[in-house]
């Protein structure tokens, strides 16, 4: 949910609904387009930062409208995400 008189999310505000959506910190860093942040769970972050790489998965995104958070499988959303600019949180 948007704040009153917010017309869209930032992306510190997708990295709180996310946090609360999966009960786990998101990294500072993500992805942004017109429509939608992609966020990633900090401990998937950390696993990569490890060599523990997992095949598989999707992309999580917060919509910049709404709030609502969707899974993109990989190869359906490949063209868009590599379209996004580079996003980190203003903390």
């Amino acid at each position: 949910m948007l704040p009153r008189g917010q017309m869209m999310l930032t992306f510190d505000d997708a990295l709180r609904i996310a946090a609360e959506h999966f009960g786990e910190p998101s990294a500072p860093d993500g992805w942004e387009d017109g429509g939608a942040f992609l966020v990633t769970p900090q401990r998937v972050v950390d696993d990569e930062s490890r060599g523990l790489v997992m095949a598989g998965g999707a992309w999580i995104t917060v919509d910049r409208a709404t709030g609502a958070i969707e899974s993109w499988p990989h190869l359906d959303y490949l063209d868009r995400v590599n379209g996004m600019r580079r996003v980190r949180s203003a903390r």
